[in-house]
């Protein structure tokens, strides 16, 4: 599989729904732009990485602003509270990781896409929080035979996903500074193996010019816009798909192949993975809906998937094991959150129903955290209400934040 056309394809859909919900709105001047630059200090919050001997590197960003303006009188961006939707180009400093051996990381590159909502707001100072979403370049894949250690990042390119809150001040008539608290994740979202990913969690600290004058006022002084939405139960229906390279089977083959060269010239197979999701959401707000959702999953790779077990795991632990059953069942609680036609979906679920080879704790041991009973969807949806509220969507499906696949759907909302 080509990660990096799969990967463009992806961000593709998120830019195309992002420019359709009018997140940028129609009338945003000039003066409505913001320049910032941002230095951000974070640490690796593994604990399975036993080469490495330093936790911290620095990531530095530049980034164009465009500040929603209350006269263009949207409901969703009252409703928000007025963010600021930036544009930016970010260097993750990941060379500045230190190791035992001969290891060495690459720095990484990242066009990004952010959101930033303050949820306080006063003359001097203001609090809240932002989200950041983007495509990753990884000028250094994973090498058996030069840098085995680097087995964190195999892909060129990858995905990239920031949250966290920030304190802001306000000084002069177009000036702030500010402080954060951010956690940043880089994964190809197991397109490829090996990708242990890097999790990281630090502060920064960033400077923003305005081209207008800020005031406080502008943004609290507006008259409530009537939203308009339906209130009440809604339902989907989702169909998913997506690609999946094993974990159990990527460890298996590094305890049965001692042979870096050959290591080097491994492509493990993409397996499909399938879905089929039924939601039952309560619409209570212009910008909430929250419910429980019911998910059946397919997975392709169950004969492989024994057979890596019984070379890694070995014959007792697999012959003792539940099966081997191509079918788990999910129970997760949803929630979705809007702006005009796009949502953001999240759910954080459990499986009543899941045998897939030896026990979650076993596995998990092992690296690989996919066999666990709890799972989480994080993605995004953009629906047509002239196409009979169908909708397009993608989510990253992982378990304790190590992803499994990347998730393509289609669904109805009936």
């Amino acid at each position: 599989m080509n990660s990096r056309k799969t990967i463009f394809k992806l961000f593709l859909v998120v830019i195309i729904a992002l420019n359709n919900t009018g997140l940028y709105a129609q009338n945003v001047r000039k003066t409505d732009l913001a320049l910032s630059a941002h230095g951000w200090y974070g640490y690796d919050i593994e604990q399975s990485r036993p080469n490495l001997a330093s936790l911290g590197y620095m990531n530095y960003e530049m980034s164009v602003g465009f500040q929603t303006n209350p006269a263009d009188s949207c409901c969703y961006a009252q409703a928000f509270g007025y963010p600021m939707i930036s544009v930016g180009l970010s260097l993750a400093r990941t060379s500045n990781f230190k190791f035992y051996d001969k290891t060495k990381l690459p720095d990484l590159y990242t066009a990004f896409g952010s959101f930033e909502r303050s949820i306080i707001r006063r003359k001097h100072f203001s609090f809240g929080y932002l989200l950041d979403f983007g495509v990753t370049y990884n000028p250094g894949r994973y090498d058996p035979v030069n840098n085995p250690g680097n087995n964190w990042l195999s892909s060129p390119i990858m995905a990239y996903f920031g949250a966290g809150a920030l304190v802001k001040y306000h000084f002069g008539k177009r000036w702030e500074i500010g402080v954060d608290l951010m956690f940043r994740h880089f994964s190809n979202g197991r397109l490829e193996l090996p990708n242990e990913a890097l999790n990281g969690l630090g502060a920064g600290l960033f400077a923003r010019y305005r081209l207008e004058d800020y005031d406080y006022k502008r943004y609290s002084d507006v008259p409530r816009i009537r939203a308009e939405y339906k209130k009440g139960m809604q339902y989907m229906i989702v169909l998913g798909t997506g690609f999946h390279t094993c974990m159990a089977e990527w460890n298996a083959y590094v305890e049965k192949e001692p042979d870096p060269v050959k290591k080097k010239n491994m492509k493990l197979k993409a397996h499909p993975k399938f879905s089929l999701s039924f939601d039952a959401l309560y619409r209570y707000s212009l910008r909430y809906a929250t419910g429980i959702g019911f998910d059946v999953f397919y997975s392709s790779n169950m004969k492989e998937l024994e057979a890596s077990d019984r070379v890694f795991y070995g014959d007792a632990a697999v012959d003792n094991c539940p099966g081997y059953n191509p079918i788990s069942i999910g129970i997760a609680v949803v929630q979705e959150v809007y702006w005009k036609n796009f949502a953001v979906h999240v759910a954080v679920g459990a499986y009543p129903y899941r045998h897939k080879g030896v026990n979650g704790a076993l596995a998990k041991d092992a690296g690989d955290r996919e066999r666990g009973w709890h799972y989480e969807k994080a993605g995004f949806r953009y629906y047509f209400p002239k196409l009979g509220n169908t909708f397009l969507g993608f989510a990253i499906k992982s378990h304790s934040i190590k992803a499994e696949y990347l998730e393509y759907s289609l669904g109805i909302r009936l």
